[in-house]
């Protein structure tokens, strides 16, 4: 089985996740993300084509990687493994001092629209939380949208995946990476070229 892996911000391609998956058997492919230098519609749209060529069926994200799987996944309707993930990149650009107006406006419109999380209440999404983060504080969010039965939480981890006992958990939860949608999606799917067109349209 190949899984896209992604990995968080100014972090390497291969992180914790990456090695945790190969120690689990998986075809991994972890490219190099430049998180700053690409607006997110752009960066939505490779890696999901990416994931289309590379023959994936399932992806995995890390921090600011979980932004990203989680867009993956609801383009194409695949599994996703959320690690401690960002969901309000917005802020943490801005907290970061990126001062680009269209850059974080762009995230904030994605992170609003309701079809970016689509495959999360299609059962497709699962998350891994380190309830010791001290980098991101929206996890609570997370817990209640996907349920704690969909997540696994890691009351010493911290943020950073070599916190966590990821090979474990991946053995533990290895019908993650195969979970198929509760809900009809084909309709209602985050639809990344109807989104590029509105943001062309600004």
């Amino acid at each position: 089985m190949k899984i896209l892996n992604l990995h968080g911000y100014h972090a390497a391609a291969e992180n914790s996740a990456c090695y945790a998956l190969k120690a689990c058997g998986y075809e991994v492919i972890s490219p190099q993300i430049d998180y700053d230098n690409e607006y997110p519609r752009d960066l939505i749209a490779r890696l999901t084509e990416l994931y289309k060529s590379a023959h994936c069926e399932a992806v995995v994200g890390s921090s600011m990687g979980g932004y990203f799987a989680q867009a993956v996944s609801s383009v194409k309707g695949c599994p996703a493994v959320l690690i401690n993930p960002c969901i309000t990149p917005h802020i943490f650009f801005a907290k970061a001092g990126v001062t680009d107006k269209k850059f974080l406006a762009e995230y904030l419109r994605y992170t609003r629209n309701f079809e970016f999380m689509k495959s999360c209440y299609a059962g497709l999404t699962h998350a891994v939380i380190g309830l010791n983060d001290d980098v991101l504080d929206t996890h609570n969010y997370i817990i209640a949208m996907l349920g704690k039965e969909n997540c696994e939480l890691v009351p010493d981890g911290g943020h950073p995946g070599s916190t966590l006992p990821l090979e474990a958990i991946f053995r533990m939860h290895e019908k993650w990476f195969t979970a198929k949608p509760d809900s009809e999606l084909n309709d209602d799917i985050f639809n990344i070229d109807e989104l590029r067109r509105s943001e062309e349209r600004r």
